[in-house]
């Protein structure tokens, strides 16, 4: 059964990403998996953005989400959770922590709401499923 599994979070969505959360304790139970979460900021990469982007205004960005962070983790998680805060694109970053921790199995949630979003780019969900080296669950319909 799994023994690492990595939870995406878009921290702006704290119900969603409970529920989420939820299903993979209830998957992680079946063999004690450790579970991770994973948010992952935008990136400052490019340069125009980065020029346009004060540095303290990325120092206060990355505070608000760590702190929003860990009280998701408080409100809603296990004391044994961990997470990881990352800056880029959010998929290739998701699969980078997936890498890196061995995880055997990602759970996303793939919104169907954005499918605009999706007729210029493919969603996260679909290009972790498609690139993560890993398992991924991708979980739909989700009430809050």
């Amino acid at each position: 059964m799994f023994k690492k599994i990595l939870v995406p979070v878009d921290i702006d969505y704290p119900e969603t990403a409970a529920q989420v959360y939820q299903k993979a304790v209830a998957i992680g139970k079946l063999g004690g998996a450790e579970i991770r979460l994973v948010t992952v900021m935008p990136g400052f990469s490019m340069p125009i953005v980065a020029s346009l982007v004060p540095e303290d205004v990325r120092q206060e960005a990355t505070a608000r989400i760590k702190a929003a962070m860990e009280q998701f983790i408080a409100d809603h998680c296990d004391k044994s959770v961990t997470y990881s805060l990352r800056t880029g694109k959010n998929w290739e970053e998701i699969i980078s922590v997936a890498d890196k921790w061995q995880a055997d199995l990602i759970i996303v949630y793939h919104n169907r709401h954005r499918e605009i979003n999706e007729m210029f780019s493919r969603s996260c969900s679909q290009r972790v499923a498609d690139h993560a080296n890993c398992s991924v669950v991708r979980l739909r319909n989700i009430q809050v």
